[in-house]
């Protein structure tokens, strides 16, 4: 009885030590994209080859540079759905990632890249059909800031180079059970929140500064802001600005310093490493008490779409018109 209570109460102590649902990690090699992914988007055969062009226009101009507008070139009326979450239909695609997702356009639209977070591992085609396979980076759940790669496919069945058909490994999420407060993820969220806060400061006083290299540091290398795309372009275009401020003030002509302020922001998580800020925005002179007064120049609000990189939160687009105006 003695030996027995002992080892009770050594294996008490034991799972008192141990969390109860160690997370596990990945034993694979990771998931590493095709260095050139268009160039698996081609065949001999005339039929594979157009219904391969179709499947890079869908996996290019739609899902990485969110063109919806052009979904009726590449998909059919019907688009028949085979994920849990989608419903069938061409009108109901457009509508959630136009009107619900909300992500901005690409333009102009660069080429799939062996960069890319979904990036193209491999392309089959066969008779009617072309299956890509995709890398998929996937947050640990008790370590958000850790990731592992696995392989997601997406199969789509053409008619005349139209897709009308499509599969996915999607499910349908578990409500069964309750979500535990993770409180590691609350802190990472928190932490994610402020250093974002932190990243459109930063924005802001690079261009009140007109400083080109700090404003470009703030984007990815293929960030933009509009249709000015890549740090190379943005760090111009600040420099650009900056220069002709200084010849009209040296022309003679009242050039005041600028403030953009950015304001009622709010983020949202798309994932552990992709938010979108929604905010309103002005743009005014400086003013003072007993000097000039300020004066409103334009405002208007703003979606922009931010990225975690290598644990660095940047800036993937600006876009300060977001309803085109």
């Amino acid at each position: 009885m003695k030996f027995t209570n002992l080892l009770l109460a050594a294996t008490a102590v034991v799972s008192l030590a141990t969390p109860a649902s160690a997370q596990m990690r990945a034993l694979s090699d990771p998931v590493v994209p095709h260095p050139d992914p268009e160039s698996l988007f081609t065949s001999d055969d005339p039929v594979l080859h157009r219904n391969k062009q179709a499947a890079l226009h869908i996996q290019r101009n739609l899902l990485k540079c969110n063109e919806w507008d052009r979904a009726p070139e590449w998909l059919t009326d019907a688009y028949i759905q085979h994920n849990p979450v989608a419903a069938s239909g061409l009108e109901g695609v457009m509508y959630y990632f136009t009107q619900v997702a909300r992500r901005p356009v690409l333009d102009p639209c660069p080429a799939l890249s062996p960069d890319d977070p979904n990036g193209v591992v491999a392309v089959m085609a066969e008779g009617d059909y072309v299956t890509i396979l995709t890398r998929r980076i996937v947050p640990y759940a008790d370590d958000p800031t850790q990731t592992y790669t696995t392989t997601w496919f997406d199969t789509w069945r053409f008619v005349d180079g139209r897709a009308d058909e499509h599969w996915d490994p999607a499910t349908l999420p578990d409500t069964t059970q309750p979500q535990a407060l993770d409180v590691n993820t609350l802190l990472q969220e928190a932490r994610d929140r402020a250093e974002i806060e932190a990243l459109m400061w930063n924005y802001v006083r690079a261009i009140d500064s007109w400083d080109a290299d700090a404003y470009a540091a703030v984007f990815t290398e293929d960030g933009s802001f509009g249709n000015t795309v890549g740090r190379d372009a943005l760090r111009d275009m600040v420099s650009g600005m900056a220069a002709g401020r200084a010849e009209r003030a040296e022309a003679g002509e009242e050039v005041l310093p600028l403030h953009h302020v950015m304001s009622n922001q709010s983020i949202e998580f798309l994932s552990p490493s992709v938010a979108v800020v929604n905010y309103y925005w002005q743009t005014v002179s400086r003013g003072s008490p007993g000097g000039p007064a300020p004066r409103m120049l334009a405002q208007g609000w703003g979606r922009d779409e931010v990225v975690k990189v290598d644990g660095e939160w940047l800036i993937r687009s600006r876009d300060v018109a977001p309803d085109g105006e």
